[in-house]
């Protein structure tokens, strides 16, 4: 084993963290394993430093990956491979509420793996019960914010269990982990060349690490999967998402190539991912606060999640009350906070609860036309919109009284007129 890479013995500052200096040897071991870089490299680390069994557990979240290569890389290496599809309980347990919370960082990228990590540690933690397995091992960097995610997540949901986390407590970087991963010929995509951290599911692509550290990097063309920066030249494309209690029940697409309906939920994103993103949708260049405080770079392909969140706020702009809407924006900034950090308070749920009961009315149509990366809203059809045509049918002379105007404002706004006058009299008489 190289030690230069794997060698540190100090015991841990948190008593539910295993290290190489209290981990016992033998033991078997629950792998978050993505068959890239980091966790490849954990796979040999807990062979060889702490002569331990590997169970490998890949999660299809929507990522596009040659699972059987996956999982034949983690039989190569020694362990045992275990694959779960959870895409659809993805999408029910966390997509659904990050469509109803318009779920979207300082109103830049849609959230995509703060939720996945959440997912993927539900699934974790019931196969570590399956097995009465101790430890959950997982290969997040101590510099980001997944560490947390899947520290407090695993923690919050079984008792006792304890965490190995190799690369944090190394304190690696990906340029050892690359020179350790080719020493020992541990087949991955990642070379000095292509040093990116790219993490994929069905809601999002997050592209991260290598160069992108330096701000002033231009956009890396070549690390893009989704999105066309040259997109269709056609201005024909339309996307029609219908909605109903505030999530996508339905999905229509056309454009040159023909028209396609989709009502699978799951096949739907992944579907608009690729129609939308051939168009140009979907694309952030963003920094995200980690809990340190500090500020990382990182690339969003999101097509479908732009598309869907930007739908569901229009329809929900029409349909809730102003006093609802500065509510329901506030907490929403607390989910969003909560997830991306990983430390997720128990106010989450009920801020899901109120989204539930928001969203009831939040049903209709929109239709998108889609040109040169920008999408237009060409239709908005909601079912209970307070809007004047929803309210009155667009007569102006029915059901509207504007003789009732002149009354309402002396009622309503008299006292502030007063406040008015009151202020300006004040400020003379302090000027003088």
């Amino acid at each position: 084993m190289d030690n230069r890479l794997f060698g540190n013995s100090t015991p841990p500052l948190a008593d539910y963290v295993l290290n190489a200096a209290n981990a016992p040897r033998g033991m078997s071991y629950l792998l978050l394993y993505s068959g890239g870089l980091d966790t490849s490299c954990c796979i040999k680390y807990i062979r060889d430093e702490l002569n331990g069994t590997v169970l490998a557990l890949t999660c299809d979240v929507g990522q596009v990956e040659n699972f059987d290569e996956i999982g034949g890389k983690a039989v190569t290496l020694g362990a045992e491979y275990l694959f779960k599809d959870v895409k659809s309980d993805f999408y029910a347990r966390y997509i659904s509420k990050a469509i109803r919370l318009n779920a979207r960082y300082f109103d830049g990228h849609p959230l995509a793996s703060s939720l996945s990590r959440q997912i993927v540690s539900d699934c974790a933690v019931e196969i570590a019960k399956e097995r009465n397995l101790a430890v959950i091992a997982h290969g997040a960097t101590g510099r980001g914010n997944d560490s947390f995610r899947f520290d407090n997540a695993i923690l919050s949901r079984l008792e006792g269990v304890k965490i190995l986390a190799p690369i944090r407590n190394n304190q690696l970087d990906r340029d050892r982990e690359i020179a350790f991963a080719q020493k020992h010929n541990i087949p991955v995509s990642a070379t000095r060349e292509n040093p990116y951290s790219i993490d994929e599911n069905m809601w999002g692509r997050e592209i991260e690490a290598g160069p992108l550290d330096d701000l002033s990097f231009p956009l890396p063309r070549e690390a893009l999967a989704w999105v066309k920066l040259q997109p269709s030249p056609s201005g024909q494309a339309r996307v029609s998402i219908e909605f109903e209690g505030g999530l996508p029940v339905r999905f229509e697409f056309s454009d040159e190539n023909g028209r396609a309906e989709v009502t699978d939920i799951v096949k739907a994103i992944m579907t608009l991912n690729t129609f939308a993103g051939s168009h140009g949708i979907g694309l952030y260049d963003h920094l995200e606060e980690r809990a340190s405080g500090v500020k990382v770079r990182e690339i969003h392909e999101s097509p479908a999640a732009t598309l869907i969140i930007r739908a569901h706020q229009m329809l929900e702009h029409a349909s809730l009350t102003s006093i609802e809407l500065a509510t329901k924006r506030y907490l929403e900034t607390r989910w969003i906070q909560s997830m991306v950090s990983g430390r997720v308070d128990p106010v989450v749920y009920c801020i899901d609860e109120f989204a539930e009961v928001a969203s009831r009315r939040i049903s209709g149509g929109v239709t998108f036309k889609i040109a040169a990366s920008h999408c237009f809203i060409e239709s908005l059809r909601p079912v209970y919109g307070l809007d004047f045509h929803s309210m009155y049918g667009g007569d102006k002379d029915v059901g509207y009284n504007q003789d009732l105007v002149a009354p309402a404002i002396e009622l309503m706004d008299g006292p502030t007129r007063q406040a008015l006058r009151n202020h300006r009299m004040a400020s003379s008489i302090m000027r003088d």
